[in-house]
């Protein structure tokens, strides 16, 4: 019981010391601040001030009597990375006369480069080698409102032509 009652006084003691030292004043002038912490110290107070001098734009508040008169068009929007509604092909040109490059997964969103003169087909950016690539129209959700006018048009390549193979015919001898 002596012991018990010894180290509940010794650690009540410590405690109270370990207290104490944080607040005891110092004699000591407080030395001078390292000059790595003070040159970033000094970076951060400038960019704040920088941020903080510059002017926050008023919120435009339109009168309860101003009005949009009916021809004002709202700014043409840009495609945004239309989203894959089926897996499909890309291919180098309109159709299955040309070369399949890669293909695109459901739920993927591509970069839309263009349109091509051919009809329902999309120039998209190939998702793996990041070249030009043809997919049909119907494989694309492009988000209502965007003007699509302003898109590049892409014209087929050549189509590939077929090197045509020999085949042996065989020949027949007679025979005597």
């Amino acid at each position: 019981m002596y012991t018990r009652l010894l180290k509940f006084v010794a650690f009540g003691l410590s405690l109270a010391l370990m207290l104490a030292a944080c607040n005891i004043p110092t004699s000591e002038a407080t030395p001078a601040p390292d000059a790595g912490v003070t040159f970033v110290v000094a970076t951060l107070s400038a960019i704040e001030t920088a941020t903080a001098s510059v002017p926050t734009p008023e919120p435009a508040t339109a009168s309860p009597t101003a009005t949009l008169p009916a021809e004002t068009a709202l700014p043409p929007a840009t495609p945004q990375n239309p989203l894959v509604v089926k897996d499909a092909l890309c291919w180098q040109g309109p159709g299955a006369v040309y070369e399949v490059t890669s293909s695109v997964k459901t739920g993927a969103r591509v970069e839309l480069l263009g349109r091509g003169s051919t009809g329902a087909w999309w120039i998209i950016r190939n998702p793996i080698y990041h070249d030009p690539c043809w997919v049909e129209a119907d494989v694309l959700q492009i988000e209502a409102g965007y003007d699509l006018s302003g898109l590049q048009v892409f014209y087929p390549p050549p189509t590939p032509t077929l090197t045509p193979t020999q085949t042996s015919t065989p020949t027949v001898t007679p025979t005597p």
